[in-house]
């Protein structure tokens, strides 16, 4: 497909939902108030339902043929028995674009169910409709009225991440993070069983957007593993590919083929693949998040020695540990930089090398500011990894600290990474999430990523240095 080919299905003017309803519990009810709710002045949503005459104070439409307008994209929720039906009515009506949300086709492995898909998709290809799913939640398209499950909330500004994945839960799920997070998603498309435009139809389109910085892809299979390889490697000259491979196990690979339908493929093959391609490996929703918050704030990232600052023995120890296991150099630092530090901090129960004890968890902006100052003034130090805990004694969140740190990183021009450990996970810890979760987009919005542990953060750095290295062609 060419790039403007993918125009009705990411910036449709009208839209049609084949199963609309007033019930927000149902798909057709969900799908339809969401982009309802959604549309803007110059663009139109249609209900079709034999059933009633109109939907949310909007006239419902028995067939989508009775609509006088033209239709650029289709929601398709009827029941997998009706859905044959709804697609020949979009062929009539000379609709350009489908997704279909019904489930009960080739991912139940029962052989009727596949020959209903086959149809189908046969169908729809005669006649030039190009088909999203079966089995899916469909596309988020911030700037349209389009969203996926679970519905309206989802933000209307545009940013920079491409996902793409074969899973609607985990679309909704990963969209759903990443917005709470403040960071904002270009596209993000469910395409399930991905009968008809698939991985390399939407990482095509994602590689030829230069409004897409990142890509994020959840893969169960692929159609064309040869053409896959080879797009993969061609992106990943431009921007980085992300890629959580489900199903690399026995037990994994029968659960995908009962999702999608999808041959799951073996781990050594998909090793290879990682190596020849340079997409960054993901494992689980944890580490994709990780990697997106590193490449939005620091995509340039290639520091090899770091200071790390932290509040007590055992987490210094820790960022020794990680960093080192990471190829990564902590150095000791100079007199003048011992001294510097030693200044400002009480003579006993700290450890002014590198990393620097704190002896302390509570962090003063007033002598905090030139600590920072100092270890960022060494000559042994090109990145800085702070962990920060976060406490209520101070109040809800505590501006002058993280000024503090956002000043000293502005002033040197050596990146940031903040560590912010998670709270006790009883009643008591949620004030404490409450702040630590404003703390992070505080720090995100200004391009310092933010990780739960040293170890992600360790983890996602590395990675990018790999990545980074591979497409410029240096070795790690």
């Amino acid at each position: 497909m060419k790039r403007t080919d993918f125009h009705p299905i990411f910036h449709p003017r009208s839209i049609a939902v084949i199963g609309a309803s007033s019930d927000p519990v149902k798909f057709g009810g969900r799908m339809f108030l969401s982009a309802h709710n959604r549309k803007s002045s110059e663009q139109v949503v249609y209900p079709v339902n034999p059933k009633v005459n109109e939907i949310n104070g909007a006239r419902a439409y028995a067939r989508i043929q009775d609509i006088d307008d033209d239709i650029d994209f289709a929601i398709i929720t009827v029941p997998a028995s009706h859905t044959l039906e709804a697609v020949q009515d979009c062929i009539e009506k000379g609709v350009k674009a489908a997704e279909i949300l019904s489930a009960g086709f080739a991912e139940t492995g029962r052989p009727e169910d596949a020959a209903r898909e086959t149809e189908i998709l046969d169908l729809a290809k005669r006649h030039g409709l190009r088909i999203i799913g079966p089995n899916c939640f469909g596309v988020y398209s911030p700037d349209s009225p389009l969203t996926i499950l679970p519905g309206p909330d989802y933000p209307k500004s545009v940013g920079a991440l491409g996902v793409m994945a074969q899973s609607g839960g985990f679309t909704s799920n990963l969209s759903g993070r990443i917005l709470e997070m403040g960071l904002r998603i270009n596209k993000a498309v469910s395409y399930g069983n991905a009968g008809d435009l698939h991985e390399i139809d939407f990482l095509s389109y994602f590689g030829e957007n230069a409004d897409v910085s990142t890509v994020a892809a959840y893969v169960e299979g692929v159609r064309d593993g040869r053409r896959f390889l080879e797009l993969v490697r061609n992106v990943t000259r431009e921007k980085p590919v992300i890629v959580w491979k489900a199903g690399l196990t026995d037990q994994g690979g029968r659960a995908v083929a009962s999702h999608t339908a999808s041959l799951g493929g073996s781990n050594h093959i998909w090793e290879g693949f990682f190596r020849q391609t340079g997409a960054i490996p993901a494992v689980g929703i944890d580490e994709m998040v990780d990697l997106i918050v590193g490449f939005h704030c620091l995509p340039d990232f290639d520091a090899r020695r770091f200071s790390a600052v932290g509040g007590g023995g055992a987490i210094v120890v820790a960022a020794a540990d990680a960093l080192e296991k990471a190829g990564l150099s902590v150095l000791p630092f100079s007199k003048e930089t011992r001294d510097a530090i030693r200044a400002y901090l009480p003579p006993h129960g700290n450890s002014v090398k590198n990393p620097v004890d704190m002896g302390s968890p509570m962090y003063v902006p007033k002598t905090f500011r030139p600590i920072l100052e100092a270890v960022t003034a060494s000559s042994q130090v090109d990145a800085v990894i702070i962990e920060q805990l976060v406490f209520l004694f101070r109040g809800d969140f505590d501006e002058d600290l993280a000024e503090t740190i956002c000043q000293a990183r502005d002033n040197s021009g050596k990146p940031f990474i903040l560590v912010l450990p998670q709270a006790s996970t009883g009643v008591k810890g949620i004030d404490i999430e409450t702040s630590r979760r404003k703390y992070r987009e505080w720090y995100i919005s200004r391009s310092i990523p933010v990780f739960d542990s040293l170890e992600r953060a360790v983890t996602v750095l590395g990675k990018i240095i790999r990545y980074n290295a591979y497409r410029t062609g240096r070795t790690v």
